[in-house]
């Protein structure tokens, strides 16, 4: 579900499949009656399972503070499918949407939600020319809509279990799919990975001949996001940073960056004793949990939780129950949702209740921090629920 989506389909009086169908077939043949906006520009390519949103948020900051214009393609939403659309970190107006949808109206290939999305993203950013654009593949890599570029660098921020029914049930597998967006001669950067998956892109990345980079200095400096993966995250874009800029990289200057960067739902307070967090896997929920432990040793910790079906449910409440016996589920508007009740019946806590996602706020107990977790989609909702409120505490903050 892509919010805001189908206002304009149904404006524009455009047909989709709403299904996830993988392949690069009609994406490409779309694109190639557009002219194919996708090969006009500088692209640097960012898949993997967690990392993939903070990594790019990271590296169009340091780029930015060098002076270049740089575009993103964020894959899901926070509020809308504008925020997914950014040049220097400025979502896309209704106007550019509109423009880009009158284009694809007339399309003769039938496209999914996100190859739509995609090929709307290829046409603004050949119209406001960054200097750089930073692709976020929406699920895998190899078959994902936004494989149609030519980077010049990539990126394979982690890599875990996630959509097994699309990806595989194996690590390697799953490393397969995120191996595909490694491109002949282009350098491949690589976080942290299980040997398994790591043996799989240095296969790949050998058979290409693409120099393999894994940074290996650590980062000292205080960051906005919190927690230890965040430092592995701007650990890579340094290092993406100094490919792309080659001698005119200034470190300072990037540090600078990094220790500014932001981006909605890393562990962010929100509001006074309520903190946002999208992690919605095994991987990211263990990451949450030491963060949670780091940043507040000794509180008590209230679990407001909501998540799609195909996710991991079992395993994750496992996780969270070692840091808060205080669980509330919660049912929020996405076809995937998975019902509160079934969260309610599996969790082991002392306290738990269920709600409607909007009756969560405002937070009544200031001894307890309330964490709001389990999908960006849920969170996404209760933003926009109450963005006002957000907003005027986001800016007292500054």
């Amino acid at each position: 579900m892509i919010n805001g989506l189908e206002i304009y389909k149904k404006k524009w009086n455009i047909e989709t499949d709403r299904s996830i169908k993988p392949g690069l077939q009609a994406i490409t043949a779309a694109l190639a009656e557009l002219n194919n906006p996708h090969q006009k520009g500088y692209f640097i390519h960012i898949a993997g399972t967690n990392g993939k949103g903070s990594t790019g948020a990271f590296l169009a900051a340091i780029l930015r503070k060098h002076g270049l214009t740089v575009g993103n393609f964020y894959s899901p939403n926070i509020e809308d499918l504008h925020d997914q659309i950014q040049v220097d970190g400025k979502p896309v107006t209704e106007e550019e949407m509109d423009s880009a949808m009158a284009r694809l109206s007339k399309l003769e290939t039938p496209l999914t939600d996100f190859e739509l999305l995609t090929a709307a993203a290829f046409l603004i950013f050949e119209q406001k020319k960054p200097d750089i654009t930073i692709m976020e593949a929406g699920m895998g890599g190899r078959f994902d809509s936004t494989n149609v570029i030519d980077p010049e660098l990539a990126i394979i921020t982690s890599i875990s279990y996630e959509h097994t029914n699309f990806l595989g049930h194996t690590l390697e597998n799953i490393a397969w799919h995120k191996a595909g967006i490694i491109k002949k001669w282009k350098p491949i950067i690589i976080g942290q990975l299980p040997e398994a998956a790591r043996n799989i892109i240095e296969n790949e990345a050998k058979m290409l001949h693409a120099e393999l980079i894994l940074p290996e200095k650590q980062i000292d400096i205080e960051l906005k996001l919190k927690g230890r993966h965040q430092k592995e995250n701007a650990k890579l874009a340094l290092e993406a940073a100094k490919e792309i800029l080659l001698l005119k990289f200034n470190h300072d200057m990037a540090e600078n960056a990094l220790a500014g960067a932001t981006i909605p739902f890393r562990f962010e307070e929100i509001y006074p004793n309520l903190v946002m967090d999208g992690a919605h896997n095994e991987a990211s929920i263990k990451a949450l949990v030491e963060t949670i432990k780091e940043q507040y040793p000794g509180r008590p910790i209230h679990i407001v939780m909501g998540i799609l079906k195909d996710k991991e449910y079992t395993k994750i409440l496992r996780h969270l129950e070692t840091v808060s016996d205080h669980f509330t589920f919660v049912d929020f508007e996405n076809e995937r949702a998975l019902p509160a009740k079934t969260l309610f019946s599996e969790n082991r806590s002392k306290i738990k209740t269920i709600v409607k996602y909007y009756d969560i706020l405002p937070v009544p107990n200031k001894k307890e921090v309330t964490l709001v977790t389990g999908s960006l989609y849920l969170l996404s909702n209760l933003r926009n629920n109450h963005f006002e409120m957000f907003e005027n505490y986001r800016i007292q903050k500054k």
